[in-house]
């Protein structure tokens, strides 16, 4: 693998200008490949030389005039050498020259690369290079990785020739410019509002390297994990809301319950209902403010659902936990799995977040605070509970090991895990699209690592991932 940046050399023939040493052997020719783009090249040796490059080029020179001196020698991004591409070819395979990229001899084809796409939704109007700029503290990583990180609509591909409009980073400004670019060689999804059909032929043209390539339902996760038997011991009691009488023996069942949409997340739509005093307390956090309302009696309940019949459409309840507290707060611990190069799935961030203001929510966004896991549990046992941090490993290495075998491609979980009182391990939520918001405020190292850590495996999944 050599390291370079690559410089324009007028010419109406598609030819590649290589260092002597990195030119395919037995030939003149090889297949370039950047993406999913590829064009047949001649090869020609570049030469280099100290002087600057001249303006004026010959339009098909045996040997190119651009040169730079030969202590660049291409073993990393700090040193990287100069390769010279025709214009033409350039032209074909849609190739940005801002970046550095790395360059590989594979047999008779060079790859280019890598190219790695960030699937973003379909609202195409709304990604603009300031709207980019969310992404750019994950290229921190960039030196290591080299090559094109563009992001992409779907509505934006052209399936015919394999391409892509977008934006790209550009490492130089170290931000954002608009481009069309050839198919990724891998993709990391980033939206999750286009369809199945669409995601799985993106899947099918990368060979499977899209990863998060499924979005479970809240009730989708815990049907599928509840055939497990491992699993289903951490899963509280859950159904899929279908009318008032269903509901109503729950709360019986359970005494206080919590409604939860099956397609939010952050604390979105939570409803929590709880029997007192001969009637009933509403906690309704689907508003800005909480609203909390007192019902005398079961008929005034079954008034609330009829006034509110968006529960009987997509939602599910659940047996709210007997959970530990710190003082009068809740808590949860927020768990971040995500896959490493080579392929195994470890926790790279762990965190505690507890409610706010007597809020049975501990999102971040919704008031809620971060402690460290070992903070959290001193506060709420007074005591170690060194097996617990060992029981949440292994929890979830379990799950992702288990969602490994759906046939989706999944490579990170922001995984929710609750303990009761008596110290059991409760499986609220894993979502395929966590925030990092408590991380961002505490741990600012932990953070980036995160951040990093899904385009070191997409470049796992390239030719360049060695």
């Amino acid at each position: 693998i050599m390291w370079a940046k690559i410089e324009i050399i007028p010419d109406e023939r598609e030819i590649l200008f290589l260092p002597p040493s990195f030119i395919p052997p037995d030939s003149g020719a090889a297949a370039v490949q950047f993406g999913k783009v590829t064009v047949a090249c001649e090869i020609l040796p570049i030469k280099y030389t100290e002087p600057e490059v001249s303006s004026s080029v010959t339009s098909a020179p045996s040997e190119p005039a651009a040169a730079r001196p030969a202590a660049a020698d291409g073993e990393s991004y700090q040193t990287p050498a100069t390769i010279g591409i025709s214009d033409t070819a350039a032209k074909k395979l849609l190739i940005p020259l801002s970046p550095v990229y790395q360059i590989k001899l594979n047999g008779q084809r060079v790859v280019i690369g890598p190219v790695i796409g960030l699937l973003l939704g379909i609202h195409t109007h709304r990604y603009t290079p300031e709207h980019m700029e969310k992404y750019t503290d994950r290229l921190g990583i960039y030196p290591e990785l080299g090559g094109l990180i563009c992001a992409f609509s779907p509505k934006s591909v052209n399936w015919q020739a394999l391409t892509v409009c977008g934006l790209f980073y550009n490492p130089t400004a170290s931000g954002w410019e608009y481009g069309c670019f050839p198919l990724p060689d891998t993709i990391y999804r980033r939206d999750f509002h286009s369809g199945p059909e669409l995601i799985k032929r993106l899947s099918d043209s990368t060979g499977g390297k899209l990863f998060n390539s499924y979005r479970f339902s809240k009730y989708e996760l815990y049907d599928y994990i509840s055939s497990n038997n491992t699993l289903r011991r951490f899963i509280p009691p859950t159904e899929l809301i279908v009318d008032f009488t269903q509901v109503r023996g729950f709360i019986r069942d359970y005494e206080v319950v919590i409604l939860k949409p099956v397609d939010l997340s952050r604390g979105r739509g939570i409803c929590v209902i709880e029997r007192a005093a001969g009637g009933y307390r509403i906690t309704d956090y689907r508003p800005r403010q909480p609203v909390v309302s007192e019902l005398t009696d079961e008929q005034a309940l079954e008034q609330f659902f009829a006034k509110n019949p968006g529960f009987f459409s997509n939602y599910l309840i659940q047996r709210y936990l007997p959970l530990a507290r710190i003082g009068d707060s809740l808590f949860d611990i927020r768990v971040v799995m995500q896959k490493h190069p080579d392929r195994t799935w470890g926790c790279t961030g762990i965190e505690c977040r507890v409610s706010g203001d007597g809020s049975h929510l501990t999102n971040i966004s919704r008031g809620g605070s971060a402690l460290t896991l070992a903070e959290a549990l001193r506060l709420a046992f007074g005591e170690e509970c060194a097996d617990i941090p060992k029981k949440i490993d292994v929890l979830c290495q379990d799950f992702c090991l288990y969602m490994d075998t759906t046939g989706e491609h999944f490579a990170e979980f922001g995984m929710d895990i609750a303990v009761d009182r008596q110290k059991k391990l409760w499986l609220i939520e894993a979502n395929v699209f966590p925030s990092f918001k408590g991380f961002k405020k505490t741990d600012r190292e932990t953070y980036l690592s995160i951040r990093y850590q899904p385009l070191l495996y997409a470049l796992s999944l390239t030719e360049f991932g060695e």
